[in-house]
């Protein structure tokens, strides 16, 4: 493996859909491998919806839709288009609606659950969208909309899910000792994995590692967050992710004048996520898995011999992960869990159910992943 030690400024200038795309940083790089791009290609246009779609769309009176955003305190939705006048859509057309202005975007796919966010005191309506290369392969585009005075809504920016991956590829380097993979942004170690593969016949020499088709965003807060998992090629040609490889995000800023950065690169720390065996009859009863569409976690709580709350959500706050799930009376009950080593418990502190009292503690142990 060769040494470089050198010190060196990267700038990425890419154009995303007419957007300039900035990658800057200043760097010392002792790793010797990059990652490499995997399955997503350099040709990766947004889809466009066909002909007949386009005409339903712009002509019809009358469409099934569903929700994917309905912002009541600033009068903001955001309409998934399902079927015009009896023509599917297959996937495409969204509406944004602004105190009762509605402006049709017939080429945005929205498929596989799209969802929006707006920011009021920034102004931006961000939007994920999946779309599908040549390759088969299913990841994100993030859109930035905007309002004009009349209500009505424009694209100001689209982020194209290749563009991302290459600069997460120009500034991420890796080292692989026997089965220890760390992951670097330059020289600060950002993560480590324990690779657990075996019978592959070995780390592809070359390019071991690569980006390959999760490209997710996190939109849940100021900045979206584009999310990547790292995957492994082996000399036997097989190319997979696997679940120890820790996520790789960073904070996207758009300026004014159309340039987008990425910031802040770290691997996404998800402690609280996997399976606990409960301390009365050593089963998993306790199950936490990250969404990766708002930041949350979906939070499954089985008390032995009680009851279960299978409807959880978990928010990270500075004391643990904090829970809102819905009680056997049907009223809203919640609480902290909090880490100890490969222990967590379960502390109810918002409950109105007269069998389960506030300060409540359950213990969950033997995490497992």
């Amino acid at each position: 493996m060769k040494a470089n030690t050198s010190h060196w400024m990267l700038t990425a200038i890419l154009f995303v859909c007419g957007v300039t795309v900035l990658f800057c940083g200043c760097k010392t790089t002792k790793v010797s491998y990059p990652l490499v791009t995997g399955t997503i290609e350099d040709i990766f246009p947004a889809d466009t919806a066909p002909a007949n779609v386009l005409e339903a769309i712009n002509t019809a009176a009358r469409f099934q839709q569903h929700n994917i955003l309905n912002d009541t305190v600033n009068d903001i939705a955001v309409i998934s288009l399902d079927e015009v006048d009896d023509t599917s859509t297959e996937g495409y057309g969204i509406v944004v609606v602004k105190d009762s202005t509605s402006t049709t975007f017939p080429n945005i796919r929205n498929v596989r659950q799209p969802v929006a966010r707006y920011d009021k005191e920034t102004g931006n309506l961000w939007l994920t969208s999946c779309a599908m290369g040549g390759s088969g392969v299913q990841v994100e585009w993030l859109y930035q909309l905007r309002f004009k005075e009349d209500n009505t809504a424009y694209i100001a920016a689209v982020v194209n899910p290749y563009d991302v991956q290459q600069a997460l590829c120009q500034r991420i380097g890796y080292n692989i000792d026997g089965q220890k993979i760390s992951l670097y942004d330059g020289e600060r170690l950002i993560g480590t994995a324990t690779n657990t593969v075996t019978n592959m016949g070995g780390f592809d020499a070359d390019h071991p590692l690569w980006i390959g088709e999760l490209l997710f965003y996190d939109i849940s807060k100021e900045d979206p967050y584009p999310i990547i998992v790292p995957g492994v090629k082996f000399t036997t040609g097989l190319v997979l992710t696997y679940d120890d490889m820790p996520m790789v995000t960073g904070r996207l800023t758009i300026s004014e004048d159309g340039k987008i950065s990425i910031h802040e690169v770290e691997t996404l720390l998800r402690p609280y996520e996997g399976s606990f065996l409960d301390d009365d009859n050593k089963e998993p009863n306790l199950n936490i898995s990250y969404r990766l569409n708002d930041g949350k976690y979906n939070v499954e709580i089985g008390i032995f011999r009680l009851t279960t709350f299978d409807d959880g959500i978990g928010t990270m706050v500075d004391e643990g992960l904090d829970f809102t799930a819905t009680d056997p009376a049907g009223n809203p009950i919640g609480g902290l869990i909090t880490l100890h080593n490969d222990t967590a418990v379960v502390t109810f502190t918002r409950s109105t159910w007269g069998l389960l009292e506030n300060g409540s503690k359950f213990v969950y142990m033997s995490f497992c992943r």
